[in-house]
């Protein structure tokens, strides 16, 4: 069974440094668990996210392979997102925090729940 209170603990500890929201969500979009400053704000995030993993994996090159991992520079931050399992997993950040740290903290979201979100993402 899915804990999204106990998932949300796990987002919580890379929500530091400079990382304002770590959010994970079904392949809907729809959110399953998140550590941000507001539940609007995790929901504009993950909506966001959603969307962009949706329309960059459509136009992925079948020779490149699926899309795996995505960074973004925005004007008032940077995103990291990527797959963990089924489900897509994306941490914002301000624009002070440097890509690697980012990318490390994503790496090991991702190691951490990989293979708890396997079991449940056949249901």
């Amino acid at each position: 069974m899915l804990k999204p209170k106990l998932i949300s603990q796990v987002l919580q500890q890379a929500t530091t440094g400079g990382v304002k929201a770590t959010i994970l969500l079904n392949p809907e979009g729809s959110l399953l668990a998140f550590a941000a400053q507001s539940d609007r704000d995790a929901r504009i995030y993950g909506a966001i996210a959603s969307n962009i993993w949706t329309i960059y994996s459509k136009h992925c090159k079948p020779e490149v392979g699926p899309l795996s991992f995505l960074m973004l520079e925005c004007e008032e931050g940077k995103v990291a997102i990527t797959i963990v399992s089924t489900m897509i997993l994306c941490l914002v950040a301000r624009d002070d925090v440097e890509l690697g740290i980012l990318k490390a903290k994503s790496e090991a979201l991702t190691r951490h729940l990989e293979e708890p979100l396997s079991r449940v993402a056949g249901y």
